[in-house]
């Protein structure tokens, strides 16, 4: 089945990697927008719709929207879970409706699963959604979407994106910061600690851990924090006054701001997107 001659573009909206899942949180769910799995290790059943078949490493499985998506572990799973939606290149919502139409009946008559010929190429793009090191969010997106549109396209093209920013050398000192914050981030942790911990000021601090990270340590605390919250919104039904103070927040209150605000999506409806 070849999909690269419809005139969709997919375009993401989430991306998370699971590492080592044992077990689906849920064994079933209905999604509101498209969904792609690509495998990285393990292996897991699966049926949409009338169709059942088992992904395992290098196979990716789209389902789309609306439809029960049955799956569960059968090998500790490693996987890509990405949501994402369809923009037509002629811009006609009439057409762009019986397009995803033709993929819709094309997916289910290979029972949802993409027949990727170049594993190597579809690894690369899956390494590249993981580990872009773009840090500032747009244009990290751009090049997320970029590899995306390469898988979809069955890795037709030679080359794979790369960004033409240069990789700052390793600076021990910050590596030792970065390790000080992620072992003692999800506490009170104070900028002025960690500057004294390290033996500079925390003026050094802020400008060496930029240069490096292209951040600064307070940023990095953020996102970190963010990240454990993000984890336990997904693998976790606990509340989210204990996801606060779990994670370094004064209650859930703030924390839903904190969210909100940096993620554009509240906690509540963030946990109901990604769960699987």
């Amino acid at each position: 089945m070849n999909l690269s001659s419809s005139g969709l573009i997919p375009l993401l909206s989430h991306h998370i990697y699971w590492d080592h899942k044992t077990k689906f949180q849920f064994n079933v769910d209905i999604y509101e927008h498209w969904v792609l799995f690509a495998v990285e290790g393990g292996s897991f059943s699966y049926r949409i719709g009338e169709a059942e078949g088992t992904a395992n490493m290098g196979d990716v499985i789209v389902c789309p929207p609306e439809l029960s998506f049955h799956r569960s572990v059968m090998h500790t799973l490693s996987f890509h879970f990405i949501g994402f939606s369809f923009r037509s290149v002629s811009d006609e919502q009439g057409k762009q409706t019986e397009e995803e139409e033709s993929v819709r009946l094309r997916l289910a008559a290979s029972s949802y699963k993409l027949t990727i010929s170049q594993r190597e190429r579809l690894a690369d793009n899956l390494r590249f959604l993981k580990e872009h090191p773009e840090k500032e969010i747009n244009l990290k997106r751009h090049w997320q979407n970029h590899a995306l549109s390469d898988i979809w396209r069955y890795c037709q093209s030679s080359e794979a994106p790369t960004s033409d920013k240069a990789v700052p050398p390793i600076d021990p000192l910050i590596e030792q910061a970065k390790l000080f914050i992620e072992q003692n981030g999800f506490g009170e942790l104070s900028m002025l600690e960690l500057a004294a911990e390290l033996g500079i000021s925390s003026v050094q601090l802020s400008r060496r851990f930029s240069k490096s990270e292209g951040m600064n340590p307070s940023h990095y605390l953020a996102q970190l924090r963010l990240e454990k919250v993000k984890e336990l919104l997904m693998d976790t039904d606990l509340p989210l006054e204990k996801i606060a103070v779990a994670c370094g927040y004064s209650n859930g209150f703030y924390l839903s701001r904190v969210f909100t605000k940096a993620l554009q999506t509240s906690p509540s409806a963030f946990r109901k997107t990604n769960r699987v």
